[in-house]
């Protein structure tokens, strides 16, 4: 019983400490909906936090239930620009790919959802960027 303390009460403050180390990276007015995974989001303002080991959060500013947690690969770019998000458009259909960080060159690609890939394999595909913005 006495392991079960000590494994629920380190477990606790393992999540405290994740919460803490949860930083505001950034900011987005994304004018459109858009799919995250399998979810739609509405268009709106989002924050983007990076969450550590590839876990990011992206949050509707005003609408605290539009909003997701996934799990990012790494990815990097030549050269340093601005900050921004990227999405892959099919026709009216947009899907999240990256998230560049400002002036940096890495970033987070999106792993692609079922529903994209289906799309994809008919569907001509073009990219659309939106400027993140620190706060």
């Amino acid at each position: 019983m006495k392991r079960l303390h000590l494994a629920a009460g380190l477990l606790v403050v393992a999540s405290c400490m994740g919460l803490q180390a949860q930083v505001l990276d950034a900011r987005a007015e994304v004018p459109f909906d858009f799919w995250l995974g399998q979810k739609l989001m509405p268009a709106g303002e989002y924050l983007i936090y990076h969450m550590g080991t590839g876990a990011v959060m992206l949050q509707e500013r005003r609408d605290t239930r539009a909003s997701a947690i996934f799990l990012a690969q790494p990815t990097s770019r030549a050269d340093r620009r601005e900050g921004t998000l990227e999405f892959t458009r099919y026709g009216n259909a947009y899907f999240l790919s990256k998230i560049w960080n400002p002036y940096e060159t890495d970033g987070y690609a999106v792993p692609k959802s079922s529903r994209e890939k289906e799309i994809a394999s008919h569907v001509p595909s073009s990219t659309a960027g939106i400027a993140l913005l620190r706060k």
